[in-house]
């Protein structure tokens, strides 16, 4: 069968799709990645099939704009780090160097309708290719949309911790447009939002699971793919003393620049701790901290996946890849927390007992090394990060998912007791409860 998955232009959301991709195309399925031009290189290096008919939408600067907003409306709140330029990227020292109340309007009309643009473009490659299946990511409904005008099923693919039923404070999670760039009414279908996804693949533990309202939850097993790379030998060296990774994302930088203090403190916590220390970041993040010890390790967007082995504990600025990455291997975690969907998901992974999320625009360097030290000396934490990890291992390999796609392309229903591993599926309260905070 055609499997047609769509994409968006931010690399940790369609990593997750990888390895179901990779899982179809062995089966012997045709399987074809619509994307952005800028995306086709990355998805060629995973070994698969880009489709570069999609336009790439400026998330970066999506999220500068809304938080250039917030700065006006605002303006005598501190900024810590400094607000950036909605085009530029570059600090301002003065609000008024940006016109947002008069430049917004425009610029989140023309998100619209590449929005509109990329359902027509979808809607378009559909109806020439004619797949049997349409899977998507957390910020492509794209293919959801043109799979309804087609009549073929869909469905969607969480990168883990982002549901389809949010409410509440954590309905902050829903990142996309009701009907983007009027392309529903064009082509005859509902407004959209992620309420109405009938199947959606999750490799979230179970015990902390999003809520996803009537859609059918899929299990997934969590496979970790950061992009291509080599494993270096070291990793599989047992240290001598404690190792921590740092990984600290790209968009980190573009949206909050590359001074964010939280960073600074947490290579000073783990050095003055004793701990050994992997950072891989931008080398514009890099050159942001400043002279570094030459007992750090700096490895330039290094995928994180690989560096695992022999760490003791990950530090991340609260994206779900690394979040996911970092539980996939059982190793307790910090999320320092940049946006409001990081801090939510910190905050929802931290139920396992298995990190902690702290604000990262907020979060001071005595706190940040308090929680290092705990999450370093208190085995509960381990113990926690390895009950998570098994149960999310628990889960259905992609591979043993292909059945049940076919069953869905072939028929256009599933239902959960096609679900292979159904025990993988159980909501109950995990055995582990979140660690109390200890004294250094």
């Amino acid at each position: 069968m055609r499997v047609l998955f769509t994409t968006t232009s931010w690399r940790g959301s369609y990593f997750c799709l990888v390895p179901l991709a990779w899982a179809l195309q062995a089966a012997g399925h045709e399987v074809r990645l619509a994307c952005s031009p800028e995306q086709s290189e990355p998805i060629r290096h995973a070994g698969l099939v880009p489709v570069p008919s999609l336009e790439a939408l400026d998330i970066m600067r999506m999220e500068r704009m809304a938080r250039y907003a917030q700065a006006c409306a605002a303006p005598n709140a501190p900024a810590s780090p400094p607000v950036l330029h909605p085009l530029t990227g570059r600090p301002v020292r003065d609000l008024a160097e940006f016109d947002v109340a008069g430049e917004s309007p425009a610029f989140w009309e023309e998100c619209r309708k590449i929005f509109g643009r990329n359902t027509d473009a979808a809607v378009c490659l559909v109806e020439n290719w004619r797949p049997a299946l349409v899977v998507h990511d957390l910020m492509s409904p794209e293919g959801a949309l043109a799979a309804r005008v087609a009549g073929v099923p869909s469905v969607y693919h969480s990168p883990g911790m982002f549901g389809t039923a949010e409410e509440g404070e954590e309905a902050g999670t829903e990142l996309t447009p009701d009907d983007p760039g009027g392309a529903c009414q064009r082509h005859g279908i509902e407004p959209w939002d992620r309420s109405q996804i009938e199947y959606a693949l999750d490799p979230s533990p179970a015990a902390v699971a999003p809520p996803f309202g009537s859609a059918l939850r899929i299990p997934v097993r969590y496979v970790p793919y950061n992009g291509p790379g080599a494993m270096p030998m070291w990793t599989l060296e047992r240290p001598t003393r404690p190792r921590v990774c740092l990984i600290w994302g790209n968009s980190a930088t573009a949206i909050f620049g590359p001074r964010v203090p939280a960073l600074r403190h947490a290579v000073d916590a783990v050095l003055a701790l004793g701990a050994e220390l992997l950072l891989t970041a931008g080398r514009e993040q890099v050159a942001g901290l400043g002279p570094l010890p030459p007992t750090v390790r700096v490895l330039e967007n290094f995928p994180l996946h690989l560096l695992l082995g022999g760490c003791d504990l990950v530090i991340h600025q609260g994206s779900v890849n690394g979040l996911m990455t970092a539980a996939a291997a059982g190793l307790p975690q910090l999320a320092l927390g940049l946006t409001d969907d990081q801090q939510i998901i910190g905050e929802r992974f931290a139920r396992t007992g298995a990190g902690r999320v702290l604000p990262g625009l907020s979060a001071g360097r005595a706190e940040i090394e308090q929680t290092i030290r705990a999450l370093l000396a208190d085995p509960r934490f381990r113990a926690a990060a390895r009950e998570t990890a098994a149960g999310m291992a628990a889960s259905p390999a992609p591979a043993d998912l292909v059945p049940l796609l076919e069953r869905l392309a072939a028929t256009g229903s599933a239902a959960a007791e096609h679900i292979p591993v159904k025990e993988a599926i159980r909501m109950s309260t995990p055995r582990t409860r979140p660690v109390q905070d200890t004294a250094p």
